[in-house]
């Protein structure tokens, strides 16, 4: 096949339920309901049975009842314990602008689902495919970024009328916890190198704090080489040498800016999967596209369906169906390889339905032969 069996794959943490699986479906806004339709397609191609259940979200329902997120969502997560989610419009003032359930307050309806279901774990991997346009081959990095606090913790107020505050709150528990998780996840899936990626030369007490935790977890893992680099020097040197790099490990805002410049590495956000992960008993996840909601090309047919469909396979191996997510995924890296049914960000003419139809055919042929490498790394 055109990508070698180096993909991402998650511990199994849940299997079948009742002869189905239960997945909450959110559409999102702006290209979001069309790629969860290619999704669904892709995913019933496998055969593993999934029953959904779907409700609208994001800026189209604050748009209708004056909130993105409802007290049903939070209801329907807990009885599923897994979403498959498109992307939404995050407004910064007006309607929407922030969220308030439960008598709590969140800068957005994504921000409500990690803070409040502890989705802690924020996995990115970053792996070329040939055909992409890439100009990084060889490129195979995971960046792991933690959470629910950091500079993205949402407590802002104002000092003065000329003066706004932000609060940056890393917590011991917190860093160790995805500290864990990190090196947890670099055994399971065989990787060499575990980078914290900081500035405590600048935040000496936060920062500081953050690799005093991932010191301790390194220590606790001696198969796991440790390694320690300023997030500013970081983005250069990935430039120069992606494959210097392995698992990066980043606090929020760190985590957020790196992951974006690693899918830009293998050919954008287009093709970069995210799975949010946290340790709630039986498991719980949150599985969706790492671009925006794309409102230009809504409706338009042009969208690019390789992320969510990337991140529909780490929801099969969260699932407990690693055959098929790797038919999913050496479906989409064929697809993307031989370059004759892509998008137009991928250099070709066709649609997003057209290009799903082809991974779904795809998929249907491996199927059918029983074929397709348990690709560990997307």
């Amino acid at each position: 096949k055109a990508c070698p069996p180096t993909f991402f794959e998650m511990t199994p943490s849940r299997g079948l339920r009742s002869g189905a699986h239960r997945v909450l479906c959110l559409p999102g806004d702006g290209v979001g309901p069309e790629l969860l339709r290619a999704a669904q397609r892709v995913l019933q191609a496998t055969g593993v049975p999934i029953e959904y259940e779907t409700l609208d979200y994001g800026n189209s329902l604050a748009q209708k009842v004056g909130r993105s997120i409802t007290e049903e969502h939070f209801v329907a997560f807990e009885r599923t314990r897994c979403i498959l989610k498109g992307p939404i419009t995050v407004p910064t003032s007006g309607v929407g602008s922030y969220v308030e359930i439960q008598s709590k307050r969140y800068t957005s309806a994504n921000q409500a689902l990690r803070k409040a279901f502890a989705l802690y774990a924020n996995v990115r991997p970053a792996l070329y495919m040939p055909g992409s346009g890439s100009r990084f081959p060889g490129t195979d990095l995971v960046v792991i970024r933690e959470n629910t606090e950091g500079a993205y913790s949402g407590q802002e107020y104002w000092e003065n009328d000329d003066s706004v505050v932000a609060i940056k709150r890393i917590t011991r528990s917190a860093s160790l916890r995805i500290a864990r998780f990190a090196f947890e996840y670099a055994v399971t899936n065989k990787r060499r190198l575990v980078t914290a990626v900081h500035k405590a030369n600048v935040h000496r007490q936060a920062d500081g704090l953050f690799l005093e935790c991932c010191r301790v977890v390194a220590k606790e893992h001696p198969s796991i080489r440790y390694s320690e680099q300023l997030a500013d020097s970081l983005l250069t040197a990935m430039v120069l040498d992606p494959g210097a790099w392995d698992v990066l490990l980043c606090e929020n805002l760190y985590g957020d800016l790196v992951s974006d410049l690693a899918a830009g590495l293998v050919g954008g956000l287009g093709l970069a999967p995210a799975g949010q992960f946290g340790d709630a008993a039986g498991g719980m996840a949150l599985f969706e596209p790492c671009h925006g909601s794309a409102p230009d090309i809504a409706g338009k047919d042009l969208a690019n369906p390789c992320s969510l469909l990337l991140s529909a396979a780490m929801m099969l191996d969260f699932l407990g169906e690693p055959k098929a997510a790797g038919w999913v995924r050496s479906s989409v890296a064929s697809v993307v390889n031989e370059g004759r049914c892509t998008t137009p960000d991928l250099g070709g003419t066709a649609g997003t339905q057209a290009m799903t139809e082809a991974v779904a055919d795809e998929v249907e042929r491996l199927r059918v032969i029983g074929s397709g490498e348990p690709l560990s790394r997307l």
